[in-house]
């Protein structure tokens, strides 16, 4: 249920996080040339309205279109956002959330219903016509019924805000918020559902406190100056590095650790932040735009004419609650389980020659967190400068933990990632850590690639080896015998289907397979074909090998009879390896005759591995 709740939080950051830079610069605009702004400018300010209105709910339609479907499903996400747009006098943030991602699944079922239907020749003007229609239904609807729909409860949510702030209320969201924030759901709030609501009370009010009910950095703050000063063990000595990556890189996620290794200091992060937002509610204080990351710097740059000294003040009210709570908390439990715990997921190797072997072809480490930007991005960086000594060919990057590359070897993400990043990356090593700054699965993985570095030769380990070797390249169970298909579209799935069952390929790399089989048939004559992905499918595959599935009865490849369909993945150039060694197997005609009628997968496997 975490996952899955976390998966859809990830769905709606995902549509509003890329244009945070959109929103700050509409932000900066509305703090400085509205009549109650820093420099008041009547002309420069008719910009704020129109980019509110449609630039920003347009932007947010296309990015959730484009994720779901490529440029082909932005263009009918944007065509579909501007129908609610139209349709209603709100900015229509929740309208562009739901039919962005509406638009884009509709013209990706379509585009699954007729492909391989079309006759060559009328891809083009299906694919422009299609998309056009679709999108023009979908404005339609959206104008005549969700635009409406979407008002209201805009206006519902905007009515219950001002309700609890009104009531003096607002501050009992912190009970729901600082629990869902170290569930990793920080993101999701902030930009799924904050910054919507935000941005339609600044165009009334010229600013909103939403934009700090997720984002307000004093919380984080004060708890860790509290494990500064009364901690012990690792949590103390990693404390002074995490306060200044909390509160003034704006990296909530470095403190998440700190309360999941003693729950109850959840309380404390409650009382530093309900106090913080009861002081700005009587204060009548807020923010002109979202604060991303959630930095002091971000809070003071965000603030209204004027109102910058009680946001900070609302900033260290925060702190200073939560500090002292902490304190009394971590004083009375001072014992040796202070520590930050030993993490419970150890790295998936050992120490010994095998495992050693496991680290030896490793040449991409990929920390991963929930967005791709912040604490993965601290972790990485740290890292890559931490090996930058030992001379071992090793690229580390970040990435979002569903956006995995498909070169990783390695994929370093916090405990309450691990599983959606094994989902994600199921043959990748996964190694969870507690902590970005210190964990013991950090410094396994070190003492690994220094051990690498000082040794002259290194037994290759076969899992992530991207070199072709005939162990590797093709197992038992990538070749399928007596198969059946009813036409070349479901030929081409199955092959695609195999190499992702043995760990060649992503899932995606199906996909491109039947890309590049639009663009020209891949029947290579002799009744073999030999589907595989377009060229910027590269980075779908993990490493080189092929799939074979025969079909005794042939597949119609465009006229020409199929009875051997080679799926082929290759890294980098080595898929034109694996051609020339696949054509100089099967020259020989009679043994090819025999492979097309075989009933034993061994035949193929031994005669491709000769």
């Amino acid at each position: 249920m975490r996952d899955k709740i976390q998966n859809f939080g990830r769905a709606l950051s995902a549509m509003v996080m890329p244009n945070i830079g959109a929103f700050i610069a509409w932000g900066l605009i509305t703090a400085l040339f509205i009549p109650t702004g820093w420099f008041p400018n009547e002309h420069l300010a008719k910009l704020v309205s129109p980019m509110l209105t449609y630039m920003l709910p347009l932007l947010i339609g296309y990015t959730a279109g484009h994720n779901i479907a490529g440029v082909r499903g932005g263009v009918i996400a944007a065509i579909a956002t501007a129908g609610v747009i139209v349709g209603t006098d709100v900015p229509m943030f929740i309208g562009a959330m739901i039919m962005g991602p509406l638009a884009a699944w509709v013209i990706k079922q379509f585009d699954k219903a007729v492909e391989g239907k079309i006759r060559a020749g009328f891809e083009m003007l299906v694919n422009n016509f299609s998309l056009g229609i679709i999108g023009m239904l979908l404005a339609i609807i959206g104008y005549l019924t969700i635009g409406d729909a979407i008002s209201w409860l805009t206006k519902l949510f905007e009515s219950g805000v001002v309700y609890l702030k009104d009531h003096s209320m607002l501050p009992l969201v912190s009970i729901f918020i600082e629990p869902a924030k170290v569930m990793f759901l920080n993101n999701a709030i902030n930009h799924g559902i904050l910054t919507p609501l935000g941005s339609v009370q600044v165009q009334e009010f010229g600013e909103s406190i939403i934009f700090f009910l997720e984002s307000n950095p004093g919380p984080g703050f004060g708890l860790l100056m509290a494990y500064w000063i009364f901690g012990k063990g690792t949590a103390k000595s990693s404390a002074p590095g995490a306060v200044l990556i909390q509160f003034i890189g704006g990296i909530h996620e470095i403190y998440y650790p700190y309360v999941l290794s003693k729950p109850i200091l959840i309380l404390p992060m409650i009382l530093g932040a309900s106090s913080s937002i009861l002081f700005m509610t009587v204060a009548h204080a807020g923010l002109i735009g979202p604060i991303s990351p959630g930095s002091i710097i971000s809070v003071i740059i965000m603030s209204a004419s004027g109102k910058m000294l009680i946001n900070v003040a609302a900033v260290l009210i925060a702190a200073t609650v939560t500090f002292i709570t902490s304190a009394l908390i971590l004083r009375r439990s001072a014992k040796e389980d202070d520590v930050l715990p030993e993490n419970r997921f150890k790295p998936q190797y050992k120490r010994d020659a095998e495992a050693q072997a496991a680290v030896a072809n490793v040449r991409h480490i990929v920390f991963a967190c929930d967005a791709g930007m912040g604490s993965s991005a601290l972790g990485a960086t740290r890292f890559r400068k931490r090996i930058e000594g030992l001379g071992v060919d090793v690229k580390v990057t970040n990435s979002s933990v569903n956006s995995i590359p498909a070169d990783a070897d390695i994929v370093v993400c916090q405990e309450g990632l691990a599983s959606r990043a094994h989902g994600n990356a199921p043959t990748v090593k996964i190694v969870a850590i507690k902590n970005f700054l210190e964990d013991p699965a950090l410094d396994e993985l070190y003492d690994r690639l220094s051990t690498r570095a000082n040794e002259t030769t290194v037994s290759p380990a076969v899992e992530f080896a991207p070199q072709p070797s005939s162990s590797d390249i093709i197992t038992l169970n990538t070749i399928k015998v007596g198969a059946k298909a009813a036409d070349k579209w479901e030929a081409i799935a199955e092959a695609g289907d195999l190499l992702v069952k043995g760990g060649y390929v992503a899932m995606d790399y199906v996909g491109a397979m039947m890309e590049r089989e639009r663009i020209t048939t891949t029947y290579l004559g002799m009744g073999i074909a030999i589907p595989h992905g377009t060229e910027s499918a590269k980075k779908q595959v993990r490493r080189t090998g092929i799939s074979v599935v025969q079909y005794p009865d042939g597949v119609d490849f465009d006229g020409q009879m199929a009875y051997l369909v080679i799926g082929i993945a290759g890294v980098g150039d080595e898929h034109l390896e694996l051609l020339a060694r696949v054509s100089e197997a099967l020259e020989d005609e009679q043994v090819l005759e025999q492979l097309k009628s075989t009933t034993n997968p061994m035949d193929i496997y031994e005669e491709l591995n000769a």
